[in-house]
């Protein structure tokens, strides 16, 4: 005869998984454990078992849900009951891996088991995150002791439905999720980066009006300083407001102090930063306080201002070098040719009519010096062709990769005229020359900033240098790496194209399928010289 709390803990916990013999005694605990569960959410964690990856210092699997004290105020906020036809809402602003998502998907499976009928709609950024975000009320639900287990009817990927009527449906944050459905309550999951986040809100009012939960649960986003989930979180702070709000820092992870924090942010690698800086990174995934998270600036600055201070100690006047058919006054040379060393060029074009600079730029590729350029704003294309030509034939004709815009075409067929050969393509087939930057902005823009900022990079023109301190990540523009509001970024990018192609400067004549006749010592019809490189 169980007679107290202790003597029935002990019992169920030694009897919740056991399959055949059952005791009249075990019978009556397991009743009594399942009432227990039914009225309270915190009873019914003490069953949940969250799904750990395994890593050298632990074996992973499933393992008992731990209720940090951060948890419990969650917990508190989504058990409070409103007065009646009111709704609950809570906004929950977070650090990455406190335990959030793994609770919110306990008290929805805790809902649907107790509760005939319960509806909850997991919406997150895409169909796959969903389908995770569901992932993880199934994986509690096939670790829960058999008694607790309502029959489960459909189990699709996106679905979970038992046979007291209670149905969990996972869905992408589309246009026009949510348009049919009337629910007990909705989670919104990763919400800072839904697409269509005000139309699912308006199509939730119902939801709202007739008093149901809605969750929205996220991360901070720095490159996106206006989206609706950080709006009703700044406005669940206000008096009177309707929604709670709660916010966990980083520290809220047990083992998680100032030390992990530095680590974790010199350990982040350049992939994992997108646009951001390392600083950035870190206030958007592991905020300190809600001023850090929520704080925005309309620009911010892309390039350590301070290393650039340091890199114009670097800075020096050209050379005073004479070349047949280069003109000095717009071919700048820092560092003469060196016989034997890799060099790549690469070219932004402007229009040349003293707006944007067109500008090309020499990189040694294993000193990361910017050996010599040109940098003009009143240069048409068909001269800047011209005199990158004969700044190249100097260099020894590296791999020149003009940028394919408008204009940059322009170069190209004029270069190719002049008899240029030696261009970094596009294609395997070698029929598109030039850099396209499209999808590769990022990656361009990243491994630019990486390099400066570590001061792998040495630049010897101090105007080019100049332009650095131009650039910015536009928040208005989801972090858009960008020349501000009158600025230029032409020399930035003609550097970052050779950056990020260095890598191809060892390419010889043979393997890039170049058939021509060398000539040595041969001037061309237009005066350039071209020495022991092969000209078509």
């Amino acid at each position: 005869m169980i007679q107290t709390l202790d003597q029935h803990d002990a019992l169920i916990e030694a009897c919740a998984y056991k399959e055949t013999d059952l005791t009249v005694d075990e019978v009556t605990a397991r009743q009594i454990e399942w009432t227990a569960v039914v009225g309270s959410f915190k009873r019914f964690l003490r069953w949940a078992k969250v799904i750990e990856a395994p890593t050298l210092s632990n074996s992973g699997g499933a393992i008992p849900f731990v209720l940090w004290p951060h948890l419990l105020d969650f917990i508190q906020a989504l058990t409070f009951i409103p007065p009646p036809g009111e709704p609950s809402l809570i906004s929950v602003m977070k650090s990455r891996q406190v335990g959030a998502s793994w609770l919110v998907a306990a008290w929805v499976l805790w809902n649907c088991l107790t509760k005939e009928s319960s509806r909850w709609m997991l919406y997150s950024k895409g169909e796959q995150e969903a389908i995770e975000l569901l992932a993880k009320t199934k994986r509690i639900y096939q670790h829960l002791p058999a008694f607790m287990k309502i029959k489960v009817t459909r189990e699709p990927t996106t679905e979970l439905a038992f046979i007291n009527g209670s149905i969990i449906t996972a869905m992408a944050a589309t246009e026009a999720a949510g348009v049919s459905f009337q629910a007990s309550g909705i989670v919104w999951d990763e919400h800072e980066q839904h697409p269509y986040a005000e139309d699912n809100f308006n199509k939730a009012k119902p939801i709202i009006d007739a008093g149901g939960q809605v969750v929205s649960i996220f991360t901070v986003d720095k490159t996106k300083p206006k989206t609706l989930a950080k709006q009703l979180f700044r406005d669940a702070g206000e008096p009177n407001s309707q929604w709670r709000r709660l916010f966990f820092p980083y520290t809220v992870r047990p083992g998680r102090d100032e030390k992990w924090y530095e680590a974790t942010r010199k350990s982040t690698p350049v992939s994992a930063l997108g646009t951001l800086t390392p600083d950035m990174y870190m206030a958007s995934n592991y905020p300190r306080s809600i001023e850090e998270a929520l704080s925005t600036e309309s620009t911010i600055t892309a390039f350590d201002h301070g290393v650039l201070d340091y890199m114009k100690t670097d800075t020096r006047t050209a050379l005073q070098i004479t070349r047949e058919g280069v003109d000095p006054k717009v071919v700048h040379i820092y560092k003469d040719y060196s016989p034997g060393v890799l060099y790549v060029a690469a070219t932004d074009t402007a229009h040349g009519v003293g707006k944007d600079y067109s500008v090309t730029v020499v990189l040694n590729v294993k000193t990361g010096e910017v050996v010599a350029d040109i940098l003009s704003n009143v240069l048409p294309p068909d001269q800047l062709a011209r005199h990158s030509v004969g700044l190249l034939n100097i260099y020894g004709n590296p791999i020149w990769w003009p940028e394919d815009n408008e204009w940059g075409a322009v170069v190209i067929k004029v270069a190719k005229d002049l008899g240029y050969r030696k261009f970094g393509y596009q294609d395997k087939a070698r029929v598109r020359p030039g850099f396209h930057t499209g999808d590769s902005r990022d990656l361009l823009w990243g491994n630019l900033i990486s390099a400066v900022n570590s001061r792998q990079l040495i630049i010897y023109n101090i105007e080019g240098l100049a332009q650095f301190y131009d650039v910015i990540r536009n928040v208005d523009k989801n972090g858009r790496i960008e020349a501000q509001s009158g600025g230029h970024d032409d020399y930035p990018m003609a550097v970052g194209i050779a950056w990020l192609k260095r890598g191809e400067a060892g390419l010889t004549p043979s393997n890039l399928g170049i058939i021509s006749t060398l000539t040595f010592g041969t001037k061309r019809a237009d005066n350039t010289l071209f020495k022991g490189v092969p000209v078509g």
